[in-house]
């Protein structure tokens, strides 16, 4: 190395440094400089003592001295007579009022907690988040920044990410959130949103189960339980109870799963090709490496897509999959999705991608052109490594590429730059997962928040239809623009959409059959389900103060159609009909499909 080399080495190691001390928050220094503020004031306090002792010709062993100079924390030897020399002017001041900090500071740690649990006696409106993981903390972050107040329970004392959040504004309560006692601790029955992201899919159903018992005889509006669910059967069952809250009457049970919205994420972002309703004459060919959850929940978007988009015509979709147990896990999916096999044709590669048949791509070597290619692993690095090495195949060189990474720092942010700067990697791109689902947006547009916006939609589109404007109709306006009240009873028509079904003989199911969205009711099963929902409608209308005018009067809670559905409008029932008729579509949109009991 010659000596311009090793000098800017060293000048950039000094720089890198001092942008390490400063850029830190000063709370990480703190203690160490409280240590050496002590230290300080003891050597001065010692050197001044000596001087006193020496100007008054006292003999003072040292450990004499250092006995006066702990002395100077309770101001019991800071007196002297005559001149005072500055050491022991600045330690007998100093000593005293680190000592005062100190304690105090101890205390405040001390009790933090219990300060905290206070502070929730006056808490109502807040968001509690269960669990204390990197999801737990992404989400805690999002809803900080964004003025919310967030109360966050955490089982392990020592989680390194308490900290974090407490310094930033945050309430953390330690203990077993699903303690009904601690739930009471932080206010859930007054909690807008309670959020649970433990790791255990089971704690995260206890939780919503011990929230509901503590809240079941209060009146309130039903408490948001989001719940994250990854086990596929618990989360089929708890799919039949999300929406009429049957087993949960005071909850608003919503599923959140980063693999089922990471995969709709990936391929809005990714597609390897168009979702809007033209048929292909020609099928894609998709290649999965990786068949952990967000595999297999790629593939099951990927094959519902194609099979919307073609509705049983042209070619199935190819998709060649690469895992270590590949063509068993194929197996379990087409168990839970019988049409997976009918709309796709798979190709599996039972292999380990360490391996040398996978470098040489053998995999590869019967087939035609990839369109998108999709690199699933748990590991972010093993992810990257695989990209890496797709991105050098000459077959490959035109593909966009994919690797799910967990956050977006670290290999994520390097493969981000790699792909900016070269060329070469500029088909290959990192999709970050918990930074991508686990935002506000995305966790409060759950199942029901959606049914709500659809049914807005197909409002909308049906007067737009009949000729209807703005002007005539304010509430014929995008869903981010209409006031809360519109948007809660939409809310409400969701809720109840449960016991519409069952009082005419069916219930909701997970979604199986890929063509539900053609279901169509009977018109007395329309005509009845019509009448119920007007009938709630004024219901929740005359709670909440609403009266019968002849004309609609916002401010003065006034409505036309509050009268019996005997003599509404012909115009107005059809209106409630629609929203019957267009029912099973937007269910399946959202993953559920009508069953007859």
């Amino acid at each position: 190395m010659d000596q311009s080399t090793w000098k800017r080495k060293q000048q950039s190691s000094i720089k890198g440094f001092f942008q390490f001390i400063f850029r830190r928050p000063l709370k990480d220094f703190l203690w160490v400089l409280i240590l050496f503020l002590w230290i300080g004031a003891f050597v001065l306090g010692y050197i001044g003592q000596s001087k006193v002792a020496n100007f008054q010709g006292t003999d003072l062993t040292p450990l004499d001295l250092i006995y006066l100079d702990l002395q100077l924390v309770t101001l019991e030897s800071g007196s002297v007579t005559g001149t005072v020399p500055w050491e022991l002017e600045v330690a007998r001041y100093a000593l005293p009022a680190l000592a005062a900090y100190t304690a105090i500071q101890a205390l405040a740690m001390l009790f933090r907690e219990q300060t905290q649990v206070l502070r929730l006696w006056f808490t109502s409106g807040h968001i509690v988040i269960c669990g204390l993981s990197r999801k737990g903390l992404l989400l805690a972050k999002n809803l900080l920044d964004l003025g919310e107040k967030v109360v966050v329970l955490e089982l392990d004392e020592g989680n390194d990410l308490i900290e974090q959040l407490r310094v930033r504004g945050a309430i953390v309560i330690t203990g077993d959130a699903t303690d009904p006692a601690l739930l009471r601790r932080a206010s859930v029955h007054r909690a807008r949103y309670l959020i649970a992201v433990c790791e255990d899919d089971g704690t995260n159903a206890d939780i919503a189960v011990q929230s509901q018992n503590l809240i079941k005889d209060l009146e309130r509006d039903p408490l948001t339980c989001i719940i994250h669910v990854v086990d596929p059967r618990l989360c089929d069952l708890l799919r039949e109870k999300e929406i009429g809250g049957i087993t949960f009457p005071s909850l608003r049970l919503e599923l959140f799963n980063v693999y089922e919205r990471g995969a709709q994420l990936i391929l809005e972002g990714y597609p390897p090709f168009k979702v809007d309703g033209e048929e292909s004459d020609q099928s894609p060919h998709v290649l999965l490496i990786g068949m952990g959850k967000m595999g297999e929940n790629l593939v099951t978007r990927l094959a519902h897509a194609w099979h919307s988009n073609q509705r049983g015509g042209k070619e199935p979709l190819h998709l060649t999959v690469v895992d270590l147990e590949a063509e068993e896990k194929l197996k379990s999916l087409e168990v839970r999705y019988p049409h997976l096999m009918a709309c796709c044709r798979f190709t599996a590669y039972s292999m380990d991608v360490n391996s040398s048949d996978f470098y040489e791509a053998k995999f590869l070597s019967e087939s035609k052109g990839v369109d998108t290619a999709y690199v699933c692993f748990d590991n972010d690095s093993l992810g990257l490594n695989v990209g890496l090495s797709l991105v050098r195949l000459k077959k490959l060189e035109a593909t966009p590429i994919v690797v799910r990474t967990i956050e977006e720092r670290g290999l994520a942010l390097l493969l981000r730059n790699e792909s900016g700067e070269q060329g070469g990697f500029a088909h290959l791109h990192a999709f970050s997962l918990l930074d991508r689902t686990c935002t506000p947006d995305l966790l409060f547009g759950g199942l029901h928040e959606m049914l709500a916006r659809s049914v807005h939609e197909d409002f909308v589109r049906n007067q737009r239809d009949l000729g209807k404007s703005v002007e005539e109709n304010e509430i014929l306006v995008p869903w981010d623009q209409l006031p809360e009240g519109v948007k809660d009873s939409n809310r409400r028509y969701a809720d109840d959409i449960t016991s519409k079904l069952q009082a005419v003989g069916y219930y909701l199911a997970p979604l199986r059959d890929w063509d539900a969205f053609e279901f169509k009711f009977t018109a007395q099963e329309v005509e009845n389900m019509a009448k119920m929902e007007h009938e709630r409608w004024c219901q929740a209308r005359s709670l909440a103060g609403w009266s019968h005018a002849e004309k609609k009067d916002e401010e003065r809670k006034l409505h036309p159609s509050l009268i019996p559905w005997e003599k509404l409008p012909e115009e107005e029932k059809e209106k409630n009909r629609d929203f019957i008729r267009d029912l099973p579509g937007i269910l399946a949109k959202a993953g559920f499909q009508v069953q007859r009991n």
